[in-house]
């Protein structure tokens, strides 16, 4: 009863206070690493045979941008897993409901090495998770909340600054028609007292340079970002645009060992921070940003596979398992803050797909549309590219139509979000939710 009052309320001041009146903004950031056990489960590809972490490369992390203004606190906190899910995100808010959060959006930066196991279900256990621990998801939990728990503490005084701009640095693995992700969206918050600068950056290409021949934890390509960025000073968080299609445009030569691989991804990885440090260095921090947000519980269309694909000829025996998984229920939020405004998805577009969202958010804001976060529903794949098929289509779960009813919500929670300002977040109750 108190927080959703204290949520009404917050909508109410947010939606007549001017942004000339607004209370102070805080910025804070924290991290911790994940678990990442010896001979545990290792997330991002599938297969009979689970894959077993044997060492660290480098360490997969939490890593969460707190932004409070006045009675509204948002967390955005991304995990170096490969998907995000429902039981995960539902044992941090138990963990951290001592620190009045509003809204939490719970994002897997899509690394392919990353610790798994947190997934039940014989479907999660062999696409994508690993066979599953049931302490795993406690484990996580416990990690993402440290690094909240840290950035609450983290708060100070900021100023936000944002900005998009263009990265040709992936491709379309599927159809090349379908065009490549080039859209680059940085939000920079700088402190008065002077602590390291904290960028949160978008870009669409998949973590899975590293390939399942390596058995060490890895960040993959974003770790190596995260870490020249810091070589610069920068505290970073990064976040997956619509990705569904894309992997990055390198060229490994002609029989790469897993070392060249690791090489090939640290390169990428500078190479991504250049430019997020080149756009960050050009944006001028704001004075009086405003911050308001917004989460939409919203029910899938029914399920309808693809014909001839692998699920849809197994269908009658592994329908449990699906039904299992997909949520019956999932949240569309949205956090305007300044000029920047996150469009953030349970789900995985593709850039065609990803373009038509970017289009429900007004031009003279800073655009980002954030895949892998807080559930997982599977790709979404255009109309053209579903018809083309090939392994996104098929693991499109929602049929043709998808893409579509994925924009429409889009448009709608942004379209919501500019008259009711921050919603009720009474509808997040897990119990409401499945």
């Amino acid at each position: 009863m108190r927080r959703s009052a204290r949520a009404l309320l917050a909508a109410a001041l947010l939606c007549v206070a001017p942004v000339s009146g607004a209370a102070e903004l805080r910025v804070g950031f924290g991290s911790s690493p994940l678990p990442a056990r010896i001979d545990g489960a290792m997330g991002g590809f599938g297969g009979l045979i689970t894959r077993r972490g044997e060492g660290t490369l480098d360490p997969p992390e939490a890593r969460a941008l707190v932004l409070e203004q006045g009675e509204l606190r948002i967390a955005i906190v991304a995990l170096d897993i490969v998907i995000a899910r429902p039981n995960v995100r539902d044992d941090v808010l138990e963990q951290v409901a001592g620190l009045d959060l509003d809204l939490l959006a719970l994002v897997a930066t899509h690394s392919h090495s990353g610790p798994g196991g947190y997934i039940p279900g014989f479907l999660a256990a062999r696409v994508t998770a690993g066979e599953y621990d049931p302490k795993q998801p406690a484990r996580l939990a416990r990690a993402t909340a440290k690094a909240l728990e840290r950035a609450v503490l983290d708060l100070a005084p900021a100023r936000l600054s944002s900005g998009n701009s263009l990265l040709a640095l992936a491709r379309n693995r599927r159809h090349k028609e379908a065009g490549a992700e080039t859209e680059l969206a940085v939000l920079r918050a700088d402190f008065a007292d002077g602590r390291e600068p904290v960028v949160l950056f978008a870009y669409g290409a998949h973590a899975s340079l590293i390939t399942a021949r390596n058995h060490l934890y890895s960040a993959d390509w974003p770790g190596a970002a995260r870490a020249a960025l810091a070589e610069k000073g920068w505290r970073s968080i990064y976040v997956p645009g619509p990705l569904g299609d894309q992997e990055p445009d390198v060229d490994f030569g002609f029989w790469p060992t897993v070392e060249t691989e690791r090489a090939v991804a640290t390169e990428y990885g500078r190479a991504v921070a250049a430019a997020v440090q080149t756009e960050a260095e050009s944006l001028t921090p704001q004075p009086d940003a405003a911050l308001s947000a917004l989460e939409r519980w919203v029910e899938p269309p029914p399920v309808e596979m693809r014909p001839f694909c692998v699920l849809w000829w197994t269908h009658p025996l592994v329908r449990g398992s699906i039904a299992e998984f997909l949520s019956k229920r999932v949240p569309i939020q949205v956090v305007r803050a300044g000029d920047a405004e996150l469009l953030l998805l349970p789900a995985e577009p593709g850039t065609a797909t990803g373009r038509e969202i970017r289009q429900t958010i007004p031009a003279q804001r800073t655009r980002f549309v954030v895949s892998h976060v807080n559930d997982w529903v599977g790709y979404v794949a255009d109309p053209m590219s579903y018809e083309r098929g090939g392994y996104e289509a098929c693991f499109s779960f929602y049929g043709p139509g998808m893409a579509g009813w994925l924009t429409r919500q889009s448009s709608e929670t942004v379209d919501l979000l500019d008259v009711r300002g921050l919603g009720d977040l009474r509808d997040a109750q897990p119990e409401a939710r499945r």
